[in-house]
């Protein structure tokens, strides 16, 4: 360890309670930003595994000390909460199992700084600490993250009292860049976890046998039958959409499992719920979850994997809501409920790129029209005013820079005019919680529109 990495650390110790972890300074925008950036242009190519949207929010507190010369930020909290989930996560603190778990080798300490878990995934929050000039050369450079990496393993009880793995598993994993220190980086972890109650973790390049092993604790989750019917979500390989009957929706603090059928196999679709909370408020898909698998079962029959955007307090919880249904929590009998068109998915049409390497673009007063928003247009200034979910966004022509509710934020592209029309990156669309895609036609060759889900 450096003199400024003690330094780092004598000043944790002194600032915050010993039980939190020392993590470096962050900037949580820059790290949206590149995630994203990393994920390719379209938002329908960001779908599988990890999901959708990589959304963090990040609670700070600065406290600034020159030590060898140096200001040094320090966050206060950042825990894997902070890194899945977006918003207020407060309610699912006492879920956190914060034992931190370390093992080293003469090159790499290999630390879970903290987890959380219930029966369909855990999600981890992991840090590597190159030991060596060579092993921290190696660990900063492209080769280093790999096939071989890492080794992920949910472990399943036997009635011996060993351990064994389930014959398949998924685990989705991305670098918080934005977390690095000089000899140190940050991972995290989505495992699916097909009934575990342990997993095993070993960082590829470490001598062999060197791993961590821990049980899990998982959160309570509550199963809701529905066994219904309904119109699904389209999707990006059919813009038609279809119907679905679905089983049963599983949901914890964490995620959102859904058991369907699908009706006619040519023509596939998402589950399509909303969520209706004891205040009477809507929620609706695009605001609160982001997919992560989808599952063939048997047949037609799938289970979908969402992680909830953020946290879900299951106590402020009332109905799972499917097709004008709502479905209690509590096992009451189902009943109507109002649900607004303008809440489920529509179509746009698709700008042309602005640019042969940039995506397709979104005509913005059509979008504003549809979702049933202001839009205000500025002819002296070229700018476009327009407010949903009580964001105000302004758009500039020629800007690559939206202002979101008065703060500068990232389009990707410029805003342009094409024939009259207002048009902007899709990115647009996430600063008010959409989901959109650019759905293929039935010939599965050409994108034919955008599919909207608010």
């Amino acid at each position: 360890m450096s003199v400024k990495e003690n330094h780092f650390a004598e000043l944790w110790r002194d600032t915050v309670p010993t039980e939190a972890p020392c993590p470096p300074p962050l900037n949580p925008e820059d790290m949206v930003r590149r995630v994203n950036a990393a994920l390719d242009g379209l938002p329908s190519e960001r779908r599988p595994s990890m999901g959708q949207k990589f959304r963090f929010s990040i609670v700070l507190a600065a406290v600034l000390a020159v030590l060898a010369g140096a200001a040094l930020a320090v966050a206060v909290h950042f825990d894997v909460l902070d890194a899945f989930f977006q918003g207020d996560t407060s309610s699912a603190e006492a879920l956190v199992d914060r034992e931190v778990r370390s093992i080293s080798d003469k090159d790499y300490t290999l630390t879970v700084e903290s987890s959380v878990s219930d029966d369909s995934s855990a999600l981890l929050l992991v840090r590597v600490d190159a030991l060596t000039e060579e092993a921290k050369n190696f660990m900063f450079s492209d080769d280093f993250n790999g096939m071989d990496t890492w080794s992920i393993h949910p472990l399943l009880p036997e009635e011996n009292g060993g351990s064994s793995m389930p014959s398949s598993w998924s685990v989705g994993y991305s670098e918080l860049e934005e977390l690095r220190t000089e000899s140190s980086t940050f991972w995290r972890f989505d495992v699916d976890l097909t009934g575990a109650t342990a997993l095993r973790v070993r960082l590829g390049y470490m001598e062999d046998g060197a791993a961590l092993e821990f049980n899990l604790t998982p959160a309570e989750s509550v199963t809701v039958d529905v066994d219904a019917t309904g119109p699904g979500a389209p999707t990006l390989d059919n813009s038609r959409g279809g119907d679905l009957t679905v089983h049963s929706v599983t949901l914890s603090p964490l995620t959102c499992q859904v058991e369907a059928t699908i009706a006619d196999p040519d023509r596939e679709a998402d589950p399509l719920l909303f969520f209706l909370m004891q205040d009477g408020t809507l929620l609706t898909t695009g605001q609160s979850l982001t997919s992560v698998s989808a599952q063939r079962i048997q047949g037609e029959r799938w289970s979908f994997l969402y992680r909830f955007q953020s946290v879900m307090d299951l106590s402020q919880l009332a109905a799972v809501v499917f097709d004008g249904t709502a479905y209690p929590l509590d096992g009451g009998k189902p009943y109507a409920v109002e649900t607004d068109p303008k809440l489920y998915p529509f179509y746009l049409p698709l700008m042309d790129p602005i640019t042969e390497e940039g995506g397709y673009i979104l005509p913005v007063e059509a979008l504003c029209q549809a979702l049933g928003t202001s839009y205000e247009w500025d002819e002296e200034a070229q700018s476009a005013t327009c407010t949903y979910r009580d964001i105000t966004i302004v758009l500039t022509v020629g800007s690559s820079t939206a202002l979101v509710d008065g703060k500068p934020e990232d389009l990707g592209e410029p805003v342009v005019l094409q024939d009259g029309t207002l048009a902007a990156s899709w990115k647009l669309s996430e600063f008010w919680g959409l989901d959109t895609t650019a759905a293929f036609d039935k010939t599965q060759t050409e994108r034919a529109c955008w599919v909207v889900i608010p």
